[in-house]
């Protein structure tokens, strides 16, 4: 009788739609790949989420495999192309969120401290509405742009939101940001 889940000779072996899932060691083959390509990409502000990343590289991989839409795990150039996705999309989502540390947050309201520095708050005030009385100026579409692309939305993500095509939404956000220089830039303000 042939064994149900034939185990391929290494974790670069191709699974073809309709074949068996790899064998757990293969599996722990490809998380050592990643784990490796993750821990030279990774920037030490994300050491600690490093499993997380390697995690996510391996649900990629697994999703590709479930779904047959790739031929297989070729190379381990794949993998390494992988875990650079998965480590660059982390570095998004953590720049994205604005994170604060336990330590500054405030245990009786569970907000964020204030920051100790009344100069540095009042400095940050000013600056805001100074921003926010320049992007008033532009004309609409170029706000909506320029606005979504400071939130943090890359240029595929804001054209999804707007439902705009990306060559507008990038043209749109390249001549707000030259605007909004300018208009700080009148008020004495340096970007």
């Amino acid at each position: 009788m042939a064994p149900t889940n034939p185990r391929p000779p290494d974790p670069t072996a191709t699974y073809a739609p309709g074949t068996a899932w790899p064998a757990e060691d293969d599996l722990e083959r490809i998380r050592a790949g990643l784990l490796r390509a993750v821990t030279r990409v990774c920037p030490a502000s994300l050491v600690s989420r490093r499993d997380d990343i390697v995690q996510a590289a391996l649900i990629r991989v697994a999703e590709v495999l479930r779904k047959g839409e790739h031929t297989g795990i070729r190379s381990t150039s794949y993998l390494w192309q992988v875990a650079y996705t998965a480590t660059v999309d982390e570095i998004r989502r953590a720049t994205r969120r604005q994170e604060v540390s336990l330590q500054d947050i405030d245990i009786e309201t569970g907000f964020a401290a204030r920051s100790p520095n009344p100069e540095q708050e009042a400095a940050a005030t000013e600056l805001a509405a100074a921003i926010r009385g320049c992007l008033l100026r532009l004309i609409r579409p170029r706000r909506l742009a320029v606005t979504l692309h400071l939130l943090g939305f890359v240029g595929a993500e804001a054209g999804k939101v707007l439902g705009w095509d990306l060559k507008r939404v990038r043209n749109l956000t390249y001549r707000g940001l030259a605007d909004l220089r300018g208009c700080l830039e009148a008020k004495g303000v340096r970007p």
